[in-house]
């Protein structure tokens, strides 16, 4: 525990300053969010909160932790993976290519490291679902998902960084119970905490007053680090987590990010193309401000990542879980599906 809290304090340090001194350097490169159709703020935002988390927790990490463990890996495909966020985030780079991109990374960090998912668990009650040659792929295919999903999630102020927190500290809490996961538990608890300072940032929390953004860099990063750890949380010699908890602890990004490529396809859409169809689009539409927004989906966060924490303390059977969990998702996404008439009901009550 000293040694993550020493390299969370180290990664926060370098962070804060990273974003004061990469301002400048992103208006030179143009790595700027100007507003346009899509988007309501005002003026061009640097979009440097998430290169100053990865810059931090890099630093942090190579000048006092060990590369061992599939470590050296993973920070060298966050490293390319940041570098690709970042050009997409100057000059706008084709979505195959980022998908491609994203696929080769994911491949790098599996096969390069040699850890990968081995089992599903008992998700169906009929015993543990072992993945065999599939595992490496089937984690190259959640790195893809999460990595997106929390890309996805980045729309309104502090929401991407309030659910990376979510998940962070939920990952810190596990890792802390089960012996043999301190380099897991420092990973999780830094990036926690480089992420501060952008967030502080975001929402224009003193000492900042102008607001910065996380950029794709930043989001995606985080979505493939938050893998990274469940992947080796998972493992069985030193297992943290059970697989279906990991599916509480990133519900919201994940629900968000399905529930609308579901509704994308069934429109004949591309499930890759943006939308204004997001759950905080829906809270915004409905006439809620971007804090209250914030403040209810990160709460609905936590009370899904509690419920995760106590399924794994009380060792709640997997199956019963998951069947909770879909049962949830289906709930959620029937409630996105009459969100609108549901939300401003519910506006007109609040003001009776």
């Amino acid at each position: 525990m000293e040694s993550a809290a020493s390299l969370g304090l180290s990664s926060g340090f370098i962070a804060f300053f990273s974003l004061l001194l990469l301002k400048p350097f992103a208006v030179r490169v143009r790595l700027l969010d100007v507003a346009d159709h899509r988007k309501v703020h005002k003026g061009a935002v640097p979009l440097t909160g998430g290169l100053s988390a990865f810059i931090g927790l890099f630093a942090a990490w190579m000048i006092s932790m060990p590369l061992i463990g599939g470590y050296g890996i993973y920070l060298l495909a966050s490293l390319m993976l940041v570098l690709l966020g970042a050009v997409d985030d100057a000059r706008d780079v084709p979505a195959q290519f980022r998908l491609w991109a994203q696929v080769a990374l994911g491949a790098l960090l599996t096969y390069g490291s040699g850890v990968s998912l081995v089992h599903f668990g008992d998700l169906l009650g009929l015993g543990v679902i072992e993945l065999g040659w599939l595992g490496p792929l089937i984690t190259i295919a959640a790195v893809i998902g999460a990595t997106n999903a929390f890309n996805m999630i980045d729309g309104i102020d502090g929401l991407a960084g309030s659910m990376s927190l979510v998940t962070l500290l939920s990952l810190s809490f596990l890792f802390v119970q089960a012996p043999g996961n301190s380099l897991e538990l420092a990973l999780a608890f830094s990036i926690a905490i480089a992420l501060l300072p952008y967030l502080a940032a975001n929402l224009r929390m003193p000492p900042f007053r102008k607001k910065i953004f996380m950029g794709d860099a930043g989001s995606m990063f985080i979505g493939f680090s938050i893998v990274w750890l469940l992947v080796k949380g998972t493992q069985p010699e030193t297992q943290a987590l059970r697989p279906v908890t990991a599916l509480w602890i990133i519900a919201i990004p994940l629900m968000d990010m399905v529930a609308i490529m579901v509704r994308r396809a069934r429109k004949g859409q591309s499930v890759m193309k943006p939308d204004r169809e997001h759950l905080h689009h829906i809270f915004m539409r409905a006439g809620f401000t971007d804090r209250e927004a914030l403040l209810v989906i990160t709460l609905v966060s936590l009370v899904f990542a509690a419920i995760g924490l106590a399924g794994e303390r009380f060792q709640v059977p997997e199956w019963l879980m998951f069947t909770l969990f879909v049962g949830m998702f289906a709930v959620y996404d029937w409630v996105l599906s009459h969100a609108w008439r549901l939300l401003v009901l519910f506006r007109k009550r609040k003001h009776l």
